[in-house]
């Protein structure tokens, strides 16, 4: 099995000289700049704990800031590199406030591995996962369901939100550069697979179209190729570096999933079943997110983050902090040992 490496991209939007950079760097009535973008729940300790228990085979993790990290981090953990943007953002993409062009450049990072796994800071693991869940004879893992991007009222879905034009720029792009026929005609059975349960069907059904219509964004950890951001560059340059040059999010961007999309696209992925975690919207159902973390029902967790009062946010923050701490109390080796001990 080849080395699989983590990659995770943290802010702590609550630290007053980024947020001095961050004002100087907004000006564009297309830019995204929400709080809960950027808002630290404070539960990164327990990402690193479960990456110890649950994932021990991982070779290196790669600490994504622009900032200090956290204090309690162990800095002197032979696992654990931290990265700063200028380690490898062209001076061209600096500052850099959106995710996007911290995602779509990672494959500069000096010594990341070819496989690599990417997690938002709001993705954790909660249970066993062996290098096989990611990777399987050297490729990524993953599912390739199609599913039409909703072109009506983009913008309207989410107050003052920019999300829902990205997977419509990048279908844009895919198409330019990838034929769908020829996709499916090379790999059949990594579109058409039993794994896929229910949602094969629903290929079966967008195959009428020449094109690529869209796809199911899982938004969970995403395994990939470090050669797949190459590719990407190579053959979408001009959008790539347009969406880098954007200190915050913008309509016109497009992310990493137009890589995990290419990769789906050339047939680099075994294909897997799509039930490999659960995705949640903070302040809708906290309970039941604290009850799957708490029974480690599912593998993966990912709390997408939302617009509600101070208040509100410390709730459910101690809430969610408790219910990891049943499952991960004990200190890494990615903590010093006096902030493990608190």
């Amino acid at each position: 099995m080849a080395e699989i490496d983590f990659v995770i991209a943290w802010v702590d939007g609550e630290d007053p000289e980024w947020k001095k950079r961050k004002a100087a760097a907004i000006g564009s009535e297309l830019s995204d700049d929400r709080e809960e973008r950027y808002r630290d729940w404070d539960l990164l300790r327990y990402w690193f704990r479960g990456v110890e228990k649950f994932a021990p085979w991982v070779r290196k993790v790669w600490f994504i800031c622009d900032q200090e990290p956290p204090a309690w981090l162990n800095r002197e953990c032979p696992k654990l590199e931290i990265v700063r943007h200028e380690d490898f953002l062209p001076e061209e993409y600096r500052p850099a406030f959106s995710s996007h062009p911290i995602e779509l450049n990672m494959h500069r990072i000096k010594g990341l591995s070819e496989h690599f796994v990417y997690f938002n800071d709001d993705m954790f693991l909660l249970s066993p996962v062996n290098e096989d869940f990611f990777f399987r004879n050297g490729l990524p893992r993953d599912s390739a369901l199609l599913n039409p991007v909703p072109t009506l009222d983009l913008r309207g879905r989410e107050k003052d939100a920019r999300i829902f034009t990205i997977p419509l720029n990048n279908m844009e792009y895919l198409n330019r550069s990838y034929s769908f026929r020829k996709s499916v005609k090379k790999n059949p059975l990594k579109w058409l697979n039993y794994r896929y349960g229910k949602s094969l069907f629903r290929n079966l059904l967008l195959m009428v179209w020449p094109r690529f219509v869209g796809f199911d964004e899982l938004h969970l950890p995403q395994a990939f190729l470090k050669s797949s951001f190459v590719k990407a560059w190579e053959t979408d340059g001009d959008v790539m570096d347009a969406t880098s040059r954007h200190s915050i999010r913008n309509d016109r961007d497009v992310n990493q999933w137009l890589v995990r999309e290419q990769q789906l696209a050339r047939g680099e992925f075994v294909p897997r079943s799509p039930k490999t975690g659960l995705v949640f919207d903070l302040d809708r159902d906290n309970e039941a997110v604290a009850r799957t973390i708490r029974q480690q029902t599912v593998k993966m967790i990912c709390m997408n983050d939302a617009a509600f009062e101070k208040n509100r946010f410390q709730a459910i923050r101690g809430q969610l902090q408790a219910a990891f701490q049943t499952i991960l109390p004990h200190p890494s080796v990615f903590e010093k040992e006096e902030a493990g001990r608190k």
